[in-house]
């Protein structure tokens, strides 16, 4: 039967992948601990492509690039400190030198007991590229944020 606009709207009964089922982990550690208050990732995987013409022809050719990846992370401060993750510790993303530790990981992936499709991406060669800070006086939030550069994203088999 039509809605009051003249819609024939049917609800489908499929499982998605919500944010509150989404399970972050860096360098090991699980960032879904009650304190850490992440409030939104953002992660980007490109490849730039150079486009190559040649005189007296219409043919145009692709050259790949390197690859490069960022994450973003945001969250207001709270329990846990984005320290324990990105600071200069032997379990941690940050280098002070500047030099990628491939072996860090980032891994995104579903709660064992969400609904919704399995999903896992694992980011390697993870750099700290930027720490920001924030203070709201209206809503007397106090938040931080973390720009990750990464080598690699892939999918597990």
């Amino acid at each position: 039967m039509a809605d009051v606009f003249g819609k024939n709207t049917k609800f489908a009964d499929h499982n998605i992948l919500t944010a509150d089922t989404l399970l972050l982990n860096i360098a090991g550690k699980d960032t879904n601990v009650p304190g850490f208050l992440v409030q939104n990732i953002t992660l980007q995987y490109n490849q730039p492509l150079n486009r190559i013409y040649e005189v007296g022809s219409e043919f145009v050719y692709f050259s790949p690039g390197r690859p490069i990846g960022s994450i973003q992370i945001g969250r207001i401060i709270g329990q846990q400190p984005f320290s324990k993750f990105i600071s200069t510790g032997p379990k941690t993303i940050w280098s002070a030198k500047g030099v990628s530790k491939s072996n860090r990981t980032i891994t995104l992936k579903k709660t064992p007991n969400s609904t919704g499709p399995n999903i896992t991406i694992i980011i390697t060669g993870a750099i700290v590229e930027s720490y920001g800070f924030a203070a709201d006086a209206n809503g007397l939030l106090v938040q931080e944020n973390v720009a990750i550069q990464f080598a690699g994203l892939s999918f597990p088999p």
